[in-house]
């Protein structure tokens, strides 16, 4: 498992103890002592929680963020390269 801590907000990548199991990327509020889950975004494959959990730690860090998972549909979508 691994955090990131941005602005407050708190960015996990865990993969369940069972093999062949899902990855999940949950983004949290930081409160005090506790923390409110505001995202939780699961996938089949370590890389692409990875890149999601990059997208989402950019997108908190420059401030867009929090409106961006608010508004959102669900699932990730993937953009293409621009090469």
């Amino acid at each position: 498992m691994s955090e990131k801590s941005i602005n407050g907000y708190t960015i996990s990548v865990e993969q369940r103890a069972a093999l062949g199991s899902s990855w999940v990327v949950r983004v949290s509020k930081n409160r005090f002592l506790f923390r409110k889950t505001l995202s939780s975004d699961w996938f089949l494959d370590g890389v692409q929680a990875a890149r999601f959990a990059d997208q989402v730690a950019s997108d908190l860090g420059s401030g867009r963020g929090v409106e961006n998972l608010r508004n959102r549909k669900p699932g990730w979508t993937l953009h293409k390269a621009l090469h």
